[in-house]
């Protein structure tokens, strides 16, 4: 293999490598430093390192495995992770200004978790300011560039993440996802990125919430991104909480003609535009071909009660933590005809009351997605409306404004901050994997989403793992391509 082939293989090939001694950890480490040294100027993805002490446990991953010495699952691995997660000898600001400095002096439980297993992190990747943003820009690192075109966003929070990926920088990523953060730049990117079902990986030095705290925010979960499922898989279970990798349900199916399929393309709110749209349209259909029974089926719970819940509980949680946000959206009320920055500012302001009639709210859709999972295994269906769009980098990112962005949706400009595919699965606590397709749209990657029953997160996982050895998945961006 070259180079350039090992870059791009999967982390569970290269794994195979490290342990056949065709390439040591070191070797696989400096492939991705002068990679990066090569690339990473044209599209800003790696924006800090910790390369001394990488070579260090490289080093000694390689002397382990020269003596016969059993390493971790993921020995000898060199990876990044998205710049929010703290991990010691690197800066964690999470994009802000007044955390530019900060470092911190102890590891977040999903990097602890990663290291364990034998990681070797030797880099941090952009992100947007506050994780809070489908592009990655922010004052401290700068604007991010898609590998498939630097004129379009890498998508966000885990944008940089994503990017790494698809560009051969790194073996696999750690990212977190709130707000479709790993699943939108997996799809923009052409890279698989999962998130996990909530409180399966801990998400305790994550920044937000601010340094020191120690609660996981509602919504809010870690997971990693890959070149291929079957990375996923291998991922995942060491990424999880010791306590919770026992509850991990083993996949419902082995083979894709075993597995029952729901599909829905959307209604109302759940725009799509019909290029993206006439893809899966196509992809659903190969995967029939290849053995896949796929239903058309309605949605288990009300998809616009779901959308307006998700949304609600999204900006409680955005106003409790920046009380002046909702202020600064009632500036654009007078303004914005689309309604929305009235709506948001009312939701930044929600009361406790409210806040428990929400979670009522969110138990119903939790138990309604149970009843569907009793009949399906999967439910397919668009991780977002468009593909990677053009940048959109003003100000600092902050939600506020975003107001003003507009998003082309059938030739129509639509509101920003109106995404809803995402919350979804979201607002049910569900896991959710985003795959590619191997198809464009615009010369850009189409992913499709796949959720699937709380905690049963290797289901989703090995259903992309069948239809990527049917139908194909990773495919490098020409200008980086082998």
């Amino acid at each position: 293999m070259t180079d350039p082939d090992i870059a791009f293989a999967s982390a569970t090939e290269q794994l195979s490598l490290l342990e056949k001694g065709k390439v040591s950890s070191v070797e696989l480490l400096d492939l991705f430093l002068d990679r990066i040294e090569r690339h990473n100027p044209t599209y800003n993805l790696v924006i800090a390192f910790d390369v001394d002490r990488a070579r260090r446990e490289a080093e000694q991953a390689d002397r382990r495995r020269a003596n016969g010495e059993a390493l971790g699952p993921l020995g000898g691995l060199p990876i990044t992770i998205k710049e929010s997660f703290e991990a010691v000898g690197m800066p964690a600001s999470c994009g802000f200004k007044a955390l530019r400095d900060h470092r911190p002096d102890r590891d977040a439980d999903a990097v602890s978790r990663l290291r364990e297993a034998g990681a070797i992190i030797f880099g941090k990747t952009n992100l947007p300011q506050g994780a809070s943003d489908w592009q990655s820009f922010n004052p401290n690192y700068g604007l991010s560039r898609n590998p498939w075109n630097p004129e379009r966003s890498v998508g966000g929070s885990s944008g940089g993440s994503a990017g790494s990926l698809a560009s051969g920088f790194t073996s696999f990523e750690l990212g977190s996802d709130i707000g479709g953060s790993i699943r939108i730049p997996a799809h923009f990117c052409g890279v698989f990125g999962h998130k996990s079902s909530y409180g399966l990986v801990s998400t305790r030095g994550h920044i937000p919430p601010p340094p020191g705290m120690l609660y996981q925010s509602e919504l809010g979960v870690a997971g990693p991104l890959a070149r291929s499922a079957s990375d996923l898989a291998l991922v995942l279970p060491n990424l999880a909480r010791p306590e919770k990798a026992a509850s991990l349900v083993p996949p419902r199916r082995d083979r894709l003609d075993q597995f029952r399929v729901g599909v829905w393309m959307g209604e109302g709110a759940y725009l799509l535009d019909r290029a993206v749209g006439d893809i899966l349209e196509r992809y659903v259909g190969d995967l029939r071909k290849a053995g896949a029974t796929i239903e058309e089926v309605t949605l288990p719970v009300d998809p616009e009660e779901s959308s307006e819940t998700y949304l609600h509980s999204l900006f409680a949680i955005v106003g409790a933590a920046a009380p002046g946000e909702a202020d600064e959206f009632e500036r654009f009320v007078a303004e914005d005809e689309t309604g929305i920055a009235k709506k948001l500012a009312r939701y930044m302001r929600t009361s406790l009351p409210e806040w428990f009639g929400l979670e009522e709210k969110r138990q119903h859709l939790f138990r309604g997605w149970a009843r569907y999972f009793e009949d399906y295994d999967v439910l397919l269906c668009p991780p977002v409306p468009i593909v990677a769009f053009p940048h959109m980098a003003d100000g600092d990112g902050v939600h506020s404004e975003q107001l003003e962005r507009r998003i082309m949706v059938n030739g129509k400009k639509e509101p920003y901050l109106d995404f809803t595919w995402q919350g979804l699965a979201t607002v049910a606590n569900l896991p959710a994997t985003v795959m590619p397709t191997g198809r464009l749209a615009d010369g850009l990657p189409v992913g499709i989403q796949i959720i699937g029953p709380y905690l049963e997160d290797l289901t989703t996982i090995r259903f992309a793992e069948l239809a990527e050895q049917a139908l194909g998945g990773f495919v490098p961006p020409p200008a980086l391509a082998p």
